[in-house]
């Protein structure tokens, strides 16, 4: 009843020096009036008559009242009307023993100025040392504990409705174990209704309790027994059984029940019916089992998500696939773990996932291939089902399905790769390949097909015997029947008449298959036409025989040279000697004879492919003019000529005659191809060849400026076949006899041989245009043909000392007039090994002048490689009546020699000599 800043609260005790305490002294009067004046409690103070002398703090805060205004006032006036006569009697009381200090106490109500009551604890008593009758009057405000209470029984009363109206059984006993509460769900668990327990303590609820193994639960393990004694028992499973012998399967908790002396006052037990759900748990456990079973044994990856595409579930399958172990994908999103890129390489968003639609959208997949990753980023081939687990339309997520198919998939390609290859090895064979079985059925057409010369889809399941002649059908099933028979491989020829085509031979080998393969005996037939080949042989005995007349023609042109070189070279000297201009005018025209056989005999070393090229500058729009108005003649009106030369085209290197030829060639292709006519049309062009042009489109030359020649018809064309051939040796689309198919190989090769590109531009029915590109002579003047005609300069010798060696009299005898006339001095010798003689002892001979062919087993060439063993300073000079290309018949020839070809006239002897002179040859020394 004191307040914390009342006079005895702020006292402190008394301490002596030496820190002991002495004892506290008794509060003085003025303390106690504080203490009473600050107390919580309502005091009040009447006299005799029950008028109010004193009024506290205190009951000034509960009635609301001022001090002043209360007193002189009855107290009853702070009191209900009803507990007046009350109050009355316990002043009364108070006052019956006067000085005694009894107290008279009650309950009664206090009304506060404002009209609330509330319930109240009143103490009256007379004080022992009061000088005049007076009453104390301790009144305590008792609403709020008034108000504690109410709610503690309605709490009580809801707990008790609470606990009845759980579906757990739920039993209260005090400490001698007697019951308390018993719910309703408590009596139907052990009775099967509502009704009463039957017995008092709860321990005789059920008949028996056993544990889960079985085993009976003993009445002092009892969970509410344990309790009483302290013990606590959280979720122990037991079975009980009602006295009807029905049983329940229950989870049990007790505890025991405490005061706040921590004293058991009784106990507490729920029972938690589980036998439902054990049923069910059973139930599932069992499908889980089975479940578990199927997924753990299938062969298939399994993988469940939730609703959100997060993995929950892999089996083994799955993990030894994907290389994931559980705890590194569960709760992994599905798509993110093992579906990240397109085979491409390109990420996969989640949307054009098939996987992740079931699960986003509800969309089932069947059957679906796609590739995956594994963990360590192999890519995977798998073919994947899928199924939506949802719940009342729920979706809950998805499970899937996925079957490993990269091996398969990879056999599967390489036997399609195998399967590609075989069949374009089979493709390339440019031989017909067919399968008969043992009566000669066609049963595959392999290759070329169209050497079968008919329709191929009719023949397959048609007997051999219905599609050649008796006779041809006789033979080729008598070598199957061989074939099979011996095992071995035969072979034979025969001829097919076709309608297109006429004979065609053909070589036909055959092969035993293994039975196994087609379920029968079968042989593996390939036939070859070989009626190309047939004139190939033909053409090429043509050809030998024509090599033999043009190496005898290379002879005879030999000789006529020699011949030739003597009269020419006697017709100049004479041509000198005269005066008479009569007589000269005969020996130039037996001069001019002697050139044209010069020519006759170059066109025989032509033909014989024994002449050397002999370029000079040319203007091309000169040879085409000349060309085109000889061809305009003889294309007669149905062919119109057309020319289109560029007004300032450049010059180029080349022979002017074997141009001229293979012009000519160009020009009788495109007549042969117009045999109704058309137009031909001869052009030329200055064209510069870029370096990407070079390396990249038709041209396989060095970049720079070039001239163009374009012979252009309006024919029937080449198809793309035909191109690809066009300059092979042998080749020709003409009819046989009508075209050796070298033209356009001759061409080629002397394009080529000059420095240039051909190319061919076709179609079919619209014609064709050959384009050929050589190379500008920029720093060369052309010449023209008859600039070509004219006298060379004669150069005269110094003196010097030629040697000259010769087989043929007339014409050594002739080199010797030629040389001395020119200045020289002159020895000469018929064989190598007079003029090796001559050297060793003459050493001022500065030139050796040989022929290349020499009697006595050594030629020109030996002769040249001895002398210059002895003479390393030894300019040397051929001449031979066949060509420089000759030559090549030999051993190498000295580096720095010259060729002159016979017959020469004296002013080239002249020139090729005041050519060597001018600059001799630089060789190493000869040991």
């Amino acid at each position: 009843m004191q307040g914390r800043n009342s006079p005895m609260a702020k006292r402190k005790p008394s301490v002596d020096g030496d820190g002991a305490h002495r004892a506290f002294e008794p509060p003085t009067a003025d303390e106690l009036a504080e203490i009473v004046q600050r107390s919580d409690d309502a005091i009040i103070v009447t006299d005799e008559a029950l008028r109010i002398v004193f009024f506290n703090d205190g009951a000034q805060e509960t009635f609301g009242y001022d001090r002043a205004e209360m007193l002189g006032k009855p107290l009853h006036a702070l009191l209900p009307d009803r507990d007046h006569d009350r109050f009355r009697e316990l002043a009364a009381t108070a006052l019956r023993s006067p000085k005694s200090g009894q107290r008279a106490r009650g309950l009664m109500g206090g009304v506060r100025r404002d009209g609330r009551e509330f319930p109240a604890e009143i103490s009256i008593f007379e004080p022992m040392r009061a000088q005049a009758r007076r009453l104390t009057v301790i009144l305590r405000d008792f609403s709020e504990h008034k108000q504690a209470e109410a709610e503690l029984v309605a709490q009580r009363d809801l707990l008790e409705i609470i606990l009845q109206q759980a579906a757990d059984a739920i039993v209260v006993c005090d400490a001698q174990d007697n019951p308390i509460l018993i719910n309703a769900a408590a009596r139907r668990l052990a009775l099967g209704d509502s009704r009463g327990a039957g017995e008092s303590s709860p321990k005789y609820l059920w008949g028996k309790a056993y544990y889960p193994d079985g085993h009976p639960i003993p009445l002092q393990a009892w969970p509410l027994q344990q309790a009483l004694r302290g013990n606590t028992t959280a979720g122990a499973e037991a079975r009980v059984v009602r006295p009807d012998g029905i049983y329940h399967d229950v989870l049990i908790s007790a505890a025991p029940i405490r005061n706040a002396l921590q004293k058991t006052m009784g106990a507490v037990a729920i029972f938690s019916d589980i036998t439902e759900r054990k049923r069910v748990e059973e139930k599932l456990l069992y499908q889980l089992q089975l479940t578990q079973g199927i997924t753990d044994s299938a062969t298939e990856s399994i993988f469940v998500t939730n609703a959100k595409g997060e993995v929950t579930f892999l089996n083994p399958e799955a993990r030894k696939v994907f290389d994931f172990t559980p705890e590194e994908i569960i709760g992994v999103s599905l798509h993110d773990a093992i579906h990240h890129h397109y085979p491409d390489g390109r990420p996969m968003p989640l949307e054009e996932c098939r996987l992740g639609r079931t699960y986003i959208t509800g969309e089932r997949i069947r059957d679906h291939e796609d590739t995956f990753q594994r963990k360590d980023g192999a890519i995977l081939t798998m073919s994947c089902s899928s199924a939506l687990l949802e719940n009342k339309g729920k979706r809950l997520g998805a499970v899937f399905f996925m079957r490993d198919v990269t091996a398969r998939r990879r056999n599967e390609k390489a036997l399609r790769e195998s399967a590609a290859r075989l069949r374009a090895i089979i493709n390339a064979v440019p031989d017909l390949l067919l399968v008969l079985d043992q009566d000669g059925r066609y049963l595959e057409i392999l290759s070329q097909p169209q050497l079968l010369y008919t329709d191929p889809t009719t023949l397959k399941g048609r007997l051999i015997s219905e599609i050649l002649p008796q006779e041809d059908a006789g033979r080729a099933l008598e070598v199957i029947q061989q074939t099979l028979a011996t095992r071995q491989a035969q072979s034979f020829e025969y001829e097919l008449k076709t309608r297109k085509l006429g004979k065609r031979n053909f070589e036909v080998r055959t092969a035993p298959l293994d039975g196994l393969l087609l379920g029968k005996p079968a042989v593996v037939l390939l036939a070859r036409d070989i009626t190309q080949h047939r004139l190939t042989e033909s053409s090429l005995r043509h050809a030998q025989k024509m090599e033999a007349v043009g190496q005898l023609t290379g002879g005879v042109a030999h000789d006529f040279n020699n011949l030739l070189a003597v009269i020419l070279g006697n017709l100049e000297l004479l041509a000198e000697a005269l005066a008479d201009p009569a007589l000269l005018d005969l020996v130039r025209r037996a001069l001019g004879a002697v050139e044209r056989g010069t020519t006759l005999i170059q066109r025989l070393l032509t033909f014989s492919r024994q002449q050397p090229l002999r370029p000079i500058p040319i203007n091309l729009n000169t040879l085409v003019t000349g060309i085109s108005e000889l061809v305009r003649r003889s294309l007669g009106e149905t062919i119109e000529v057309k020319t289109l030369l560029a007004p300032n085209l450049l010059s180029t290197l080349i022979d002017p005659g074997e141009f001229e030829s293979a012009l000519l060639n160009l020009v009788v292709n495109a007549r042969d191809a117009m045999p109704g006519g058309g137009r031909l049309i001869l052009e030329t062009a200055n064209r510069w060849v870029s370096e990407e042009a070079a390396r990249q489109h038709l041209f396989h030359v060095e970049p720079g400026q070039y001239v163009m020649l374009a012979v252009s018809d309006t024919g029937a064309g080449m198809s793309p076949e035909v191109l690809e051939h066009a300059f092979e040796p042998f080749f020709t689309t003409k009819e046989v006899g009508q075209g050796s198919g070298l033209g356009l190989s001759m061409v080629y090769g002397l394009v080529k041989q000059s420095g240039g590109h051909i190319h061919i531009y076709s179609e079919i029915d619209q014609g064709t245009s050959i384009r050929i590109f050589l190379p500008a002579a920029l720093a060369q003047t052309s010449v023209t043909p008859e600039e070509r005609i004219g006298d060379t300069p004669l150069y005269a010798g110094q003196g010097q000392t030629i040697l000259v060696v010769e087989d043929e009299a007339q014409v050594r005898r002739l080199a010797v007039h030629m040389l001395q006339n020119l200045g020289y001095e002159t020895f000469e010798a018929d064989t190598a090994a007079a003029a090796l003689a001559i050297l060793k002892v003459i050493p001022r001979i500065a030139v050796l002048f040989t022929d290349v062919v020499l009697p006595g087993g050594q030629s020109g060439v030996d002769l040249a490689w001895k002398a210059l063993q002895q003479r390393p300073d030894l300019i040397i000079l051929f001449t031979s009546g066949y060509t420089e290309t000759h030559l090549a018949h030999f051993s190498s020839r000295p580096e720095g020699s010259e060729f002159l070809s016979k017959p020469y006239r004296k002013a080239e002897l002249a020139d090729k000599l005041h050519t060597l002179l001018a600059k001799p040859p630089a060789r190493p020394a000869t040991e």
